[in-house]
């Protein structure tokens, strides 16, 4: 699966990207919304999003998505240490979410629910 990592931290970042690999998925790093532009070249399957962003919401980049035809079928799960990350993912429309500092397991348990 290709999944798309938009995380501008770069220590969780790797951490994605590690286990990703590890679970046999192919990692696209990108540290801002730039990449989004670029989605009918990447193809993404899944879109990890993080809410805190330089100079832009998570949130806000997936309510675009989620009103883009072409784009609103692309799963995508906001990740974040904000409060109320649940109502937060509802109200944009995220089809998951989550917090951080986050559990390996729970990571896993969402790839295998799109994969």
């Amino acid at each position: 699966m290709r999944i798309l990592v938009i995380e501008d931290n770069l220590d969780i970042k790797e951490v994605l990207d590690y286990i990703l690999q590890d679970e046999g998925h192919e990692a696209i790093p990108c540290s801002d919304g730039s990449s989004l532009s670029a989605l009918d070249t990447i193809k993404p399957d899944l879109i990890l999003m993080d809410e805190l962003l330089l100079g832009v919401r998570g949130s806000d980049l997936i309510i675009k998505l989620k009103a883009d035809k072409t784009t609103r079928d692309i799963p995508v799960v906001l990740i974040s240490a904000v409060p109320h990350l649940k109502g937060l993912a509802e109200k944009c429309g995220a089809n998951a979410y989550l917090e951080k500092p986050f559990n390996i397991d729970a990571l896993t348990d969402i790839l295998k629910r799109y994969s």
